[in-house]
């Protein structure tokens, strides 16, 4: 391996696989910038092949994401909460995590943070509920832009020729059964920017949830903060729950410096 790549050799006795995946982790703390493929591959040193197959197992994995139109990969707050635990000073990101903890308690549900990647939303933080019922998701997990709470937050938050332009290329590179309805998304759009949230119903069976976008200065992207739980009683309750995701983020807001533009609450 190149010695100014900066990157220490694998020593005997360690998984290369698991070694390169930290190692790209690694990059990204000492470049503390957003990366293109090339740039990855030549720190490490390696084939751009092997490089995109690792890049790919980390963004299913939650600790990547990647920005399409940028051509840029960039480490998800879930790689920055790794270490809550070591550093309970981080204040960003333990408010994060007591903005969660404060809604799923105030709840009852599940709370969990979502970021974009690429054309989908993706879990990158669980807070579980405490409801007999509530939301089985989990760390990495994929979830629709157009269709669910998260992805219509998300997408409240966007200019409309950037939604549009979504919509197009899911069409065209996602084999979709059909034709979105724009129209249709839009309105949802619309609710959601009046409300300040957004809700979905049914993307899995039985269930609910509530979203509203979250500034967070440790991702390039945009979090946003959901809960979700049994159908039924989201629906009974959505207004409640869209007040107390508000006031997570407003909370979450006050202890924050200045941060960049995001939805207005």
């Amino acid at each position: 391996m190149s010695g100014d790549a900066g990157v220490v050799s694998v020593p005997a006795g360690i998984v290369k696989s698991a070694a390169r995946a930290f190692e790209i982790i690694e990059i990204f703390a000492r470049e503390q910038r957003p990366l293109h493929a090339r740039e990855i591959q030549l720190a490490l040193d390696i084939p751009a092949s092997s490089t995109i197959a690792l890049v790919k197992s980390l963004m299913h994995l939650g600790y990547l994401r990647f920005d399409r139109r940028a051509r840029l990969y960039v480490p998800t707050l879930r790689v920055a909460m790794l270490g809550d635990w070591l550093r309970r000073d981080a204040l960003a990101s333990e408010g994060v995590l007591a903005a969660m903890r404060m809604l799923s308690s105030a709840t009852g549900e599940t709370a969990f943070l979502s970021t974009p990647n690429d054309v989908h939303m993706q879990v990158t933080h669980i807070v579980p509920g405490r409801e007999a019922v509530a939301l089985a998701a989990k760390p990495g997990m994929l979830v629709s832009m157009t269709e669910s709470a998260v992805g219509i937050a998300f997408l409240a938050s966007r200019p409309d020729d950037e939604i549009g332009a979504l919509c197009r290329r899911l069409e065209r590179e996602h084999h979709r059964a059909g034709p979105i309805d724009l129209a249709a998304l839009m309105a949802r759009v619309a609710a959601a920017r009046r409300r300040k949230y957004a809700a979905a119903y049914g993307l899995l069976p039985g269930v609910g949830s509530v979203a509203a976008v979250l500034p967070a200065p440790l991702d390039t992207a945009q979090v946003v903060l959901c809960i979700g739980g049994a159908e039924a009683r989201v629906r009974e309750r959505e207004h409640e729950y869209g007040r107390d995701v508000l006031a997570a983020i407003r909370r979450y807001r006050a202890r924050l410096r200045p941060a960049g533009p995001a939805m207005r609450l």
